[in-house]
């Protein structure tokens, strides 16, 4: 009878976390699935896309170099993509919807082809920055609320 009780309460705590998992997502993880699979991030404001960041075909072949392209969707609004390699550096677009190129070499981390990073969207006075649609608003840069791109 005790086995079964833990059998059965086992079975309740395996249902509880799978449950928990799929209405509360962990840490966003991305822009490399994979050998060959890159991956579109996007920040987005008030439900629409402001910031889009996509990897260059190839990226992600595990030799820590990262290449891409980040872009506003807002016309006198600059996009910037910020990536922690033992201190935080940024990469800035121009203010407007052109596409800016960048590139990543991550040879520092404590694990090769992985680092935290996040988008910003500024107009030269008020900044959101954030990953996905979890954002702060503010007055110049937060790093608050990053992703984790890995496998570059």
């Amino acid at each position: 009878m005790r086995t079964l009780r833990a059998l059965i309460a086992t079975l309740g705590l395996m249902a509880s976390l799978v449950a928990v998992q799929a209405v509360l997502p962990g840490t966003a993880h991305a822009r490399c699935n994979g050998a060959g699979n890159e991956i579109t991030s996007t920040l987005i404001i008030g439900g629409a896309t402001a910031v889009s960041e996509t990897p260059f075909a190839g990226t992600c072949q595990g030799n820590h170099y990262y290449q891409s392209n980040i872009r506003s969707h807002y016309a006198g609004w600059r996009a910037s993509v910020w990536l922690d390699n033992n201190g935080w550096v940024g990469h800035f677009g121009p203010y407007g919807t052109a596409w800016e190129y960048f590139d990543f070499n991550d040879g520092a981390s404590p694990v090769p082809g992985s680092a935290a990073m996040h988008f910003c969207l500024d107009n030269g006075s008020t900044w959101y920055c954030g990953w996905g649609s979890n954002y702060n608003v503010g007055t110049g840069v937060n790093h608050a609320i990053y992703g984790t791109n890995s496998g570059f």
